[in-house]
């Protein structure tokens, strides 16, 4: 089950965008073994993702956005930029599906 802060921080990982590896690998049955013939590993990027921002102020139940104030927004912005560069200088820990991430 997944609880609220590996939300937030899958969130987080999302709003800021991420960079994985993603490896291929080919194989062939050779005197009836398998072998590995061929394998592949491509760098793929994730672009910042404004849903996942939009999403991260909605899970704070403290505030309803729609009733902020410009002033309000604003002041909540960089609040929520502070918590982007916080996590940003983290050091990466492995995304929830087990596999390292890597930027």
């Amino acid at each position: 089950m997944i609880d609220k802060q590996m939300l937030v921080d899958i969130l987080v990982k999302r709003a800021k965008g991420y960079r994985y590896t993603e490896r291929t690998d080919e194989y062939a049955v050779v005197d009836g073994e398998r072998k590995l013939v061929k394998s592949k590993k491509v760098s793929k990027c994730i672009q910042p993702d404004v849903n996942a921002v939009k999403a991260l102020i909605t899970l704070d139940d403290s505030q309803d956005v729609t009733q902020l104030t410009d002033e309000q927004l604003q002041v909540e912005k960089l609040r929520l930029l502070r918590l982007l560069n916080i996590m940003e200088a983290a050091p990466d820990e492995p995304t929830p599906d087990g596999s390292d991430n890597e930027e």
